[in-house]
């Protein structure tokens, strides 16, 4: 099974996850903040309808996929050739996700890129 909250940034993993956890995360995080899904439900995270529902900010896509890897600012700013200071200010939304950057976090993550970019802009 696996559990994700969408903020704070929370993902559980596991056989059988006991329905008062679910429930603490859903009374604790809104409901529509948490999902949950079976196994044999599973598909890419990214493609699940939840996660494209989802109101987030580039930053906020670049720091979720960075945790799902474990990686710290100072790993993704080597992988992609800039300062950490950069990198920060990306995450925080002080510096805007060019069309470039956005098509080097996809492929470094290994996911589309327009999750990186603001269209509104």
């Amino acid at each position: 099974m696996l559990a994700v909250v969408k903020k704070p940034r929370i993902e559980i993993r596991a056989k059988h996850i006991p329905a008062p956890l679910v429930r603490f995360l859903k009374d604790t995080y809104k409901p529509e903040n948490v999902a949950v899904c079976k196994n044999e439900d599973s598909i890419p995270f990214e493609e699940s309808d939840w996660f494209k529902n989802l109101d987030s900010t580039p930053g906020e896509m670049i720091v979720a996929n960075r945790d799902l890897r474990n990686w710290s600012q100072v790993t993704l700013a080597e992988k992609l050739g800039i300062q950490v200071q950069n990198l920060c200010a990306m995450e925080n939304g002080r510096r805007a996700v060019s069309r470039k950057m956005a098509v080097k976090l996809g492929e470094i993550f290994g996911t589309d890129p327009a999750a990186f970019f603001d269209f509104s802009k």
